[in-house]
């Protein structure tokens, strides 16, 4: 039976001028293609303000949550609804979560940088000039190189020009974190991985200083974590993953060695296939909202980004939207910040719904980073 009338509407419905009895399921499915800029305006400036109960356990990585809104209002081109007071203490409030070697100890080997929020029970002292804010004495009162990473990120969206940041604490704390094979940990532990190597390669790229990373042991690194099917793995050994392959190619581009990939062509073959409608994480998982942005930026470093469909992600991208706002992990799940924020970053570098350019580097708008101007000279 040919297709090509598997669709009409009956005749008594087009007679008695009715839609049909689907009609309503397909009018509400169009509805929800449509970009909903105003519900996801409404998800981001709700995040600033309070979260729900089910985020209780992120008291440690409030830094994170703080960059997605702000940089997802960014995206949207409607950072101007934070106003300068609220910027003002969100900013102060970022100084505050810095670690920073007590005054008389400026060289203090520890592990110097930003915290995840307030739980290590310090004062607040967004001066930046008595140890952050924290005391010295106190055990397990560290920073965090995502926090770092996170805090930066929130600063140069909000203008600011990162005068209080202790640029040499945190350098030299990035060769503490270095582990001899050329990674990174996250802290003063034994774990380590991609993603702290891209946060220590953006942190170093960010401060204009590279001297706290070792960059041929990092690139060594990076090279032998990929893996056989060209995709490359969370460290050396491990299956090839979406996050990290973005992590490892991002870090390859800051350190301008992009050419040490042993297999590139089986790289970009790996994104290619990664998707279906959206993309997906790894082999055999379905698609995720997030991915659009993880390999779609990949796709974008390698200059591959023609070879994926963007009308397919963008509509899978768009299914994962919710009425509250923001965007779910999968469609028809309630949303969270990371999806939400990296789902409409995803859409950006489609160059579709109006949203401001993203650099697929950094992760933050072409705006924050300083690159706009670079960007529209290079195209």
């Amino acid at each position: 039976m040919s297709c090509d009338h598997a669709h009409e509407k009956p005749a008594a419905d087009k007679a008695a001028g009715t839609e049909g009895p689907g009609a309503a399921e397909t009018k509400a499915a169009k509805e929800k293609l449509d970009f909903r800029k105003d519900v996801h305006l409404r998800y981001f400036m709700y995040t600033l303000r309070m979260l729900p109960e089910d985020y209780e356990g992120f008291d440690t990585k409030r830094m994170m949550i703080l960059y997605l809104a702000l940089s997802g209002l960014d995206v949207l081109g409607e950072l101007e609804k934070v106003d300068k007071k609220t910027a003002t203490k969100a900013i102060d409030w970022i100084y505050a979560m810095q670690k920073v070697p007590p005054p008389k100890q400026p060289e203090a080997k520890a592990h110097f940088g930003f915290r995840g929020g307030p739980s290590y029970g310090g004062k607040y002292d967004p001066t930046c000039k008595a140890g952050g804010g924290g005391d010295p004495g106190l055990s397990r009162d560290e920073a965090h190189i995502a926090m770092t990473y996170s805090a930066l990120c929130a600063l140069r969206i909000l203008g600011d020009d990162l005068g209080r940041v202790d640029k040499k604490a945190i350098t030299r704390s990035l060769q503490m974190l270095q582990r001899e094979n050329g990674c990174f940990r996250c802290a003063s532990t034994e774990e380590d991985d991609m993603r702290f190597m891209y946060c220590a390669c953006v942190i170093s790229d960010m401060l204009g200083d590279w001297s706290g990373v070792d960059k041929e042991a990092a690139v060594k690194y990076i090279v032998e974590s990929q893996a056989f099917d060209g995709g490359i793995g969370l460290r050396i050994g491990a299956e090839g993953h979406g996050g990290t392959t973005y992590c490892a190619v991002a870090s390859l581009v800051l350190m301008g060695r992009l050419d040490a990939l042993k297999d590139p062509e089986g790289l970009v073959r790996w994104c290619v296939y990664a998707q279906g409608s959206g993309f997906v994480g790894r082999p055999n998982k379905p698609p995720d909202s997030c991915y659009s942005f993880w390999i779609g930026a990949t796709m974008k470093m390698l200059g591959v980004y023609d070879l994926s469909s963007a009308k397919d992600n963008r509509q899978f991208n768009l299914r994962c939207q919710t009425k509250w706002g923001g965007f779910g992990k999968y469609p028809d799940v309630h949303p969270d910040i990371l999806h939400s924020y990296f789902g409409i970053c995803g859409l950006s570098m489609m160059g579709m719904d109006g949203l401001r350019p993203i650099d697929p580097v950094w992760g933050i708008t072409l705006r924050a980073a300083g690159k706009e101007k670079q960007d529209n000279s290079a195209s």
